[in-house]
């Protein structure tokens, strides 16, 4: 279907041509002709949108409004000579079918989460497409997570024929969307443990921040209540954070920590702790988001436990924001 459609449009938007050549006397002469294509959908009005996955919708959780475009095409390969007027509806009765049939999850996008710019629009006299019409959707409605779908049906295409295999966009999300960016190097790294060479031995604690896996940092001193830290110029607000484990030994692995945060370095709020944590291959990231709306300097790790042996090791520790 998608590839009868796409032929169709290419061709539409192409000059066909016959070209025969006639040799004769040693003079060659040239003609052309028009053809004339039909096809079997010409005319025929439908939703490039219910193509499938087109109408699978990545929004982002961000507080600005982002918008859904969606309108109705005039199918074959001709162009309509007036003008096409075109209906629209909002069928939330359709989400039930379409979990059943897809084995999907999806609920109805809130009445508080979007507003349609109208259900009304045309295709002009020799065009191909509606004017556009909108969906704008606020996300800070939404919540991370839950999967949400907003069927819009073609209803109405004046005396033309709708194609009822393409004339509902199940419009959905999967999940929100959180941009995100790493700003470990915009901090600088202290511990409490250093390893017994320095901070610049091989596995001294720049290693936990340098960006690279195949490094590492190693304390011989490991001790519950054991920290390192990250210190920023200004307050950043921090999401999730990720851990790497060392390449060998997975006894020096934390098992329970806390993540805490200052402005001052004295006093430390808790934001996320994990208890009997493990990390089931070497040099494996793993991520933990937490809920944090405040912005701080300081963010720390204190380790409660490893898995048993005498030294910690960890690859990388790398901090997320969201934006």
């Amino acid at each position: 279907m998608l590839m009868k459609y796409l032929t169709q449009y290419l061709a539409k938007h192409a000059t066909h041509y016959i070209t025969c050549c006639i040799a004769g006397m040693g003079i060659l002469v040239g003609c052309t002709k028009d053809v004339e294509y039909t096809v079997d959908n010409e005319g025929t009005i439908y939703m490039a949108q219910a193509y499938e996955n087109k109408a699978a919708v990545i929004l982002y959780a961000i507080d600005s409004v982002q918008d859904i475009n969606f309108g109705a095409s005039y199918g074959g390969l001709n162009y309509p000579s007036a003008d096409i007027p075109v209906t629209f509806e909002v069928d939330k009765s359709l989400i039930s079918t379409y979990n059943e049939q897809h084995g999907t999850h999806f609920i109805s996008f809130p009445e508080s989460a979007y507003t349609i710019s109208g259900l009304n629009s045309s295709i002009r006299s020799g065009k191909v497409d509606s004017d556009p019409l909108k969906i704008a959707v606020s996300a800070n409605e939404l919540e991370l997570g839950q999967g949400y779908m907003l069927p819009i049906k073609l209803t109405a295409a004046g005396s033309s024929t709708i194609d009822s295999s393409l004339s509902i966009a199940y419009f959905r999300i999967d999940s929100l969307v959180r941009r995100e960016r790493d700003v470990t190097q915009l901090a600088t790294l202290s511990v409490s443990n250093e390893n017994n060479g320095g901070s610049g031995a091989a596995e001294g604690s720049p290693k936990l921040v340098d960006g690279d896996l195949d490094t590492k940092y190693l304390t011989q001193t490991y001790a519950s209540g054991m920290w390192f830290r990250l210190k920023f110029a200004s307050p950043h607000v921090l999401g999730a954070y990720t851990f790497t484990s060392g390449n060998d030994a997975d006894a020096r692995d934390p098992k329970t920590w806390r993540l805490e945060a200052s402005n001052d370095g004295n006093t430390w709020t808790t934001l996320d702790t994990r208890t009997d944590e493990s990390f089931t291959a070497r040099t494996l990231t793993r991520r933990f988001e937490f809920e944090n709306t405040e912005a701080y300097t300081y963010y720390r790790i204190v380790l409660l436990e490893n898995n048993g042996d005498s030294l910690f090791q960890m690859s990388e520790w790398r901090l997320i924001e969201y934006y």
